[in-house]
């Protein structure tokens, strides 16, 4: 006698692999959606640096641009302390007449600042030469070392 069985995989396996498949999607879905928010909030935090950066940039350079106005309107080299004074005069400037030096910061509102530091050099005019343009932290973060116990081990 010859038997012929007709086993089928029939509609159970077909629906097994059809849920397997929605399943990965769906995972796959929820990853993509995942991995472009975080994409989109750190887009946003460096266009928000950025923005505050090209603010404190151009306050910088508008303080700068005082300092050369009160320089290039001294015609010749006349009496440090003189010079000096009228530097002191502009807002959020330090001067160091001994070291012949002007600094000065422009400070932002992410945690960022530009520290400006000019060399006043006499010759036949008086100009500035700038020593220092630097971007900086405000607060540096503190990061306290955690030591966490996960195993006390056998007393």
């Amino acid at each position: 006698m010859n038997r012929r069985t007709n086993v089928s995989v029939g509609m159970g396996g077909t629906l097994v692999v059809i849920v397997f498949v929605v399943l990965c999607l769906m995972i796959f879905a929820a990853l993509s959606f995942t991995t472009a928010y975080s994409d989109l909030k750190l887009s946003n935090k460096a266009q928000e640096i950025t923005a505050d950066y090209y603010y404190i940039h151009g306050k910088a350079e508008e303080k700068l641009a005082e300092i050369s106005e009160v320089l290039h309107g001294l015609d010749a080299v006349g009496d440090k302390t003189a010079i000096f004074r009228k530097l002191s005069h502009i807002d959020g400037v330090q001067v160091d007449e001994e070291n012949s030096k002007v600094s000065y910061e422009s400070t932002g509102q992410k945690n960022q600042k530009i520290s400006v530091t000019l060399n006043i050099v006499y010759e036949d005019r008086v100009y500035y030469e700038i020593e220092s343009w630097n971007l900086s932290n405000i607060e540096l973060p503190v990061y306290e070392d955690q030591i966490i116990e996960l195993w006390e081990g056998i007393e």
